[in-house]
């Protein structure tokens, strides 16, 4: 049995199956709706449920706040037991062209501690319609995907840059790291992908990324750059040692191109030289931030820094919960 889903204000509907969750119903539609982890723990896919009857599929974590409304749910926990009408308003409709499987070749791979960067040559005659915080699924053999936000997309040279942890078998990290992937070799993307991206609103900005959540960070910066964008940015970059600030002297020039643009380096595990903050980002930000109400925070990482962000700075900082979003990386070999 499958319902009609209606999403207020864009005012585009789709069909959930019953026992489906109506994030992923509308991801099948091809529908980008707000989301993050699809677990119930981030809250970037809570919306105000108009009408209609929804059943709990998954533990609605995220909700178990002051600030959220009897008719909240969270799209990736709850399904439909009838035609409903949901209100996102930060949803503005699927404009975007699909997301498509493109055939690849790797131009460059940068080698920096335990990260690669990697440049990717899109073929010229396919259409990408990025948005800046998106990412792109690596195709693997037999399906096998794996996801990484897009730190630099140039539609002119046709050239994606994404972030590649190393991780301990890593299905395709240890391919890049012990050279059975090279230049000029050929891949499979999938994407564009997500809705994690700037929002239309003119507030200063909070920006916190741990390790390679740095990627959609730049991408972001970049799009101020183009949009003259005149609030302050500070943006809050968390690794655990000196030696994983890769991409160090790439910040300091996308900040130099704002009007009002400041990065800071902050490390867990800082050796005795080190004169920077240390600690972990979310809390040097409230240190720095106390009074929050003003602005809109992006945060992208591990799970735990998107978690304790959201919880620190909606209950001490004043932060509105619906000017927080996220994109959480949930690691994968």
């Amino acid at each position: 049995m499958s319902y009609q889903i209606t999403v207020l204000p864009a005012g585009e509907t789709y069909c959930a199956e019953k026992g489906q969750s109506l994030l992923n119903a509308a991801i099948d539609h091809g529908m980008m709706l707000p989301h993050a982890c699809k677990s119930g723990c981030c809250g970037a896919c809570k919306a105000r449920l108009i009408n209609g009857l929804t059943s709990e599929i998954n533990n609605q974590a995220a909700l178990n706040s002051k600030y959220n409304h009897q008719q909240d749910i969270l799209l990736c926990c709850q399904s439909a037991e009838s035609d409903i009408t949901l209100y996102l308003p930060n949803y503005h409709g699927s404009n975007n062209l699909p997301a498509q499987t493109l055939t690849v070749r790797i131009d460059d791979i940068r080698y920096c501690a335990n990260v690669a960067i990697v440049t990717l040559k899109l073929p010229p005659n396919k259409h990408f319609n990025f948005t800046a915080g998106q990412y792109i699924d690596i195709v693997l053999p037999d399906n096998l995907r794996r996801s990484y936000s897009i730190a630099r997309f140039n539609d002119d040279t046709r050239q994606l840059i994404i972030h590649v942890r190393r991780r301990a078998a890593g299905v395709f990290s240890e391919q890049l790291f012990d050279g059975r992937l090279k230049p000029k070799d050929i891949i499979r993307i999938h994407g564009p992908l997500g809705c994690f991206h700037l929002q239309e609103q003119h507030k200063p900005l909070i920006m916190l990324a741990s390790g390679t959540g740095i990627a959609p960070i730049e991408a972001m910066l970049v799009a101020l750059a183009q949009q003259q964008y005149q609030q302050p940015v500070f943006v809050y970059w968390g690794v655990a040692a000196e030696e994983n600030l890769y991409d160090s002297a790439l910040l300091n020039e996308l900040c130099a191109g704002l009007a009002q643009a400041q990065w800071t380096a902050v490390l867990s595990r800082a050796s005795d030289t080190w004169q920077g903050a240390q600690g972990y980002v979310q809390d040097i930000a409230l240190v720095r931030h106390p009074d929050m109400s003003h602005y809109t925070v992006y945060a992208c990482g591990h799970p735990q820094m998107i978690v304790q962000s959201k919880n620190l700075f909606t209950s001490h900082a004043c932060l509105a919960e619906e000017a927080f979003f996220a994109d959480k990386f949930t690691p994968a070999p």
